[in-house]
């Protein structure tokens, strides 16, 4: 479920509601590539497996094993408030209906610049988490931090799904994401049993204007609105989520100092366990056109005599990458949501 599907479940008498998220979701693919589910209140408890038993023996006849029992923790994850408020000067409206706009369409637009807007902040959060707005949800960057700081019940070291691709200039380095995804994995949450709402839009007079001061208060009639709704986010699973950071997409030369290639991505691919593999890639489309350059390209020409053979010199480019063949061969989507900057790069 998207939070397009979560909006339409109100769509019947929020019906601008789904319109608005069609928005997000241009300006924002991770709301649409990242799956989603609906929760009754704002936050919900899972039941986190850390330890498998680990008395399983063989026994003799009249003899005995000790009890084996699974080590079980709970943690909560929580929805948290999510508004953007809309104010249009009624003078806008008034004159946009004098040269035959009609009022929806002035509120729509204005509607559609804000929604973008805080698009760009939602999708940022969902990789940076508290470190692009600690009034939200939790991001991979933080899911990725907690996870370094856990052990590996397969080899009883410290949890690392992290490839380095070895950039080191400031401002310039950016990270590609891995997920698992599913409600298990990453996903997004919806709480109070919805996803954003719309309500009607309120005329108000006596509305401090965008030019009033404390010194010189002014005051307008305005259209005010709001869209709102508790975004959460999941990640009851540790080894959901895994980067391949500092990729330097301005400076990098080789795959030693900035650039990936699938083989960054193969070694990575094997660092998620078994069963755990990830479903899910997302990078910028910087990142992904030095992948796309480190690509070689090969095409069907006539060779030596009447024989036909491959070549890799018959085309200048690969194509644009939207799958990664060493990483089970799953889509890798590209976003504006990603920052460029080192808030990444992992001691």
């Amino acid at each position: 479920m998207t939070l397009k599907d979560a909006t339409a479940l109100n769509a019947l008498y929020r019906a601008g509601s789904v319109g608005l998220v069609d928005v997000i979701v241009n300006v924002a693919p991770e709301l649409d590539i990242i799956p989603g589910r609906i929760i009754p209140g704002t936050s919900y408890e899972a039941s986190i497996l850390t330890a498998i038993g680990s008395n399983l023996a063989f026994r003799g006849v009249n003899s005995g094993v000790p009890f084996s029992a699974p080590s079980i923790d709970e943690k909560r994850f929580n929805t948290f408030p999510l508004d953007c408020q809309f104010s249009i000067d009624e003078a806008l409206i008034i004159k946009g209906e004098g040269n035959g706009t009609p009022m929806a369409e002035t509120m729509a637009a204005h509607t559609s610049g804000a929604v973008r807007q805080k698009a760009l902040a939602l999708g940022r959060q969902i990789y940076l988490g508290s470190l692009n707005d600690p009034n939200g949800p939790p991001g991979l960057a933080d899911y990725l931090f907690t996870q370094r700081t856990q052990v590996d019940s397969r080899t009883g070291l410290k949890i690392n799904q992290v490839v380095d691709a070895g950039g080191t200039t400031a401002g310039s380095c950016q990270t590609v994401w891995f997920l698992k995804t599913g409600p298990q994995g990453v996903h997004w949450l919806f709480g109070n049993g919805s996803g954003v709402i719309m309500g009607p839009w309120s005329r108000l007079p006596g509305q401090p204007s965008p030019d009033s001061t404390t010194a010189s208060p002014k005051y307008q009639t305005a259209w005010k609105n709001n869209l709102f709704g508790y975004v959460g986010t999941s990640m009851a699973q540790i080894h959901a989520v895994g980067a391949i950071i500092n990729v330097d997409v301005t400076n990098g030369t080789t795959t030693a100092n900035g650039l990936w290639d699938d083989k960054l991505v193969a070694k990575l691919y094997s660092l998620f366990p078994i069963g755990l593999k990830p479903d899910l890639a997302i990078c910028t489309q910087q990142a992904a056109y030095g992948l796309q350059l480190q690509r070689t390209v090969s095409n069907f020409v006539d060779g030596s005599g009447a024989s036909r053979d491959w070549t890799s010199s018959s085309a200048l480019v690969a194509n644009f990458p939207t799958h990664l063949p060493t990483c089970g061969n799953i889509p890798l989507h590209v976003s504006d949501s990603i920052v460029p900057g080192n808030q990444y790069i992992l001691n």
